[in-house]
Formats: C-alpha cells, structure tokens, sequence
C-alpha cells in the first residue's frame, strides 16, 4: 500500500478528519503530535496515533515525508494451475532467464497465499547473469502421488502452462535420434530411453486432453502461443484423437521393450 503525502500537520488533520472510526465517529484526538519516523517498504514516512473520542480506538496513520510518489511494486502474476510439480518443472524449463538465456538455476520452493489461492512459489537467482528468478504456480485442490514408473503430469483436464502444440513438441524432443531397438544400448542407457519414452507417451496424453467432447481431433483456437501454433501449422493431421492414441500406445510398446 502506498501512503498519502501530507506537506504539514494541517493537512494530516484535514485527513484524518475526512475519514471515520469504525465507531462511524470522525472526532479524535492525537497522541504524538511530533509523529514518529518510520520507514515502510523503504519510504520514508512519519506516524501519528490518534484516539477517537467515541469508542477509545487507536487509529494509525502514515504519511509519506516526500511529495514524489513512490514506484509502485509490480503486481505479483500468478501463471496458472500447476497440477503436478512435474508439470511446474517443465514449465520452467522452457522458460529460460530473461537476462542471458540460462536454463538452470536452484528452485527454492515455498506455499505462498495470492489473492486468498495457496500457490507454489519457485525462486532463485540465475547462476549465469545473477537475474532473480521467480514462478508462482497455483496449488490443485489435490495433488495426485507421483509414481516413478509412471510418468504423469495432470489429471484429466487440460493443463493451463502448456498448450496442445507445446506438449507435442516435448513429445518431439524426447524420442528425437530414439534407435527403434535397444540392440548395442547398456542397461542405464536402456532405463533412460525407457523414462524417455514414457515421458514422451504422458506428453502425448496431454495433447489428447486438449480434444474437445465430441471432436476427432485438436482445434487450433485453443492454442494460445506462437511455439504451439507452429507445431500444429507444420502439421495438422498429427493433432487427429485417433493418430495421438496411436503414437501414444506406441511410445509406451517402445518402452516396454527397451525396459526388459
């Protein structure tokens, strides 16, 4: 909250006298004529305790020692709903550091309250350029048990990070130079090609999830960024419900295969 300016103590008494006591009295008298200095979110201000007359209530105010209005902090942005903490970590991974473009740095979490939501709170400092990093993600009523052998990254509703063309390009990205056999792989680079496969068979079930009832394929007016779109520009016929749960079941065959 940014506080009033007054430029003397006549003008911090046609304040107060402007606005009323609980009690709906506007008859006070002052404690600390002198004020108090006091320092709130690093501006300058000065405090008077008034009593009011009526009902004994102690009534605070504070006004600013400078006639300059103070910058106003940035409105705290809430991304969405992060269904799953995988979910919010993919987020962040294809958001780089505005400043220099680094990808990785320390994710400090913490349950913050934003306009009476509970929300997850990343944040850090980018090991590269030192620019402050920061996510706000809100919380699911419930949040499902991840399970190791299974990736998954919602419920199932659509996810509000990502839209359908996103999660096909995740999808893209981790069977990207995938050998169509395990032949000539040792057994960590089999257990990765597997989660890989798996991750990528989730991403396409999150594409699914962007059909809508009744409809055979992803419409292309629920995708709302320019990455997405691109993706489903290069080729349409791959957002079809019966093409996504094919490559989906063969990811997953893939897996299995690469798992034994």
């Amino acid at each position: 909250m940014v506080f009033p300016y007054a430029r003397d103590f006549d003008a911090v008494l046609a304040h107060v006298r402007k606005r009323r006591c609980v009690c709906w009295s506007r008859k006070t008298t002052i404690e600390n004529p002198a004020g108090e200095r006091v320092l709130v979110g690093g501006i300058s201000g000065v405090r008077y305790d008034f009593y009011c007359t009526r009902c004994a209530r102690l009534r605070e105010f504070t006004f600013r020692t400078s006639a300059e209005e103070p910058a106003r902090p940035p409105e705290i942005r809430v991304i969405g709903l992060a269904r799953t903490p995988a979910e919010a970590h993919l987020f962040m991974d294809l958001h780089p550091c505005s400043g220099c473009g680094g990808e990785e740095f320390e994710r400090n979490y913490t349950v913050a309250v934003v306009k009476g939501e509970l929300c997850s709170r990343y944040s850090g400092v980018c090991p590269e350029c030192g620019s402050p990093r920061e996510f706000l993600f809100r919380l699911p009523d419930v949040t499902p048990i991840p399970n190791p052998a299974e990736p998954s990254f919602g419920g199932e509703l659509p996810s509000e990070l990502l839209d359908a063309g996103e999660w096909m390009w995740v999808a893209d990205c981790l069977v990207a130079g995938m050998p169509a056999e395990p032949d000539g792989m040792n057994a960590e680079e089999r257990r990765q090609a597997c989660r890989d496969l798996l991750t990528a068979a989730a991403a396409v079930a999150e594409v699914r999830k962007f059909v809508a009832f009744g409809a055979d394929a992803v419409s292309p007016e629920v995708l709302w960024t320019p990455s997405g779109r691109a993706v489903y520009t290069t080729d349409p016929a791959r957002f079809g419900w019966q093409r996504l749960e094919i490559v989906e079941d063969t990811y997953r065959d893939l897996a299995l295969a690469f798992g034994e």
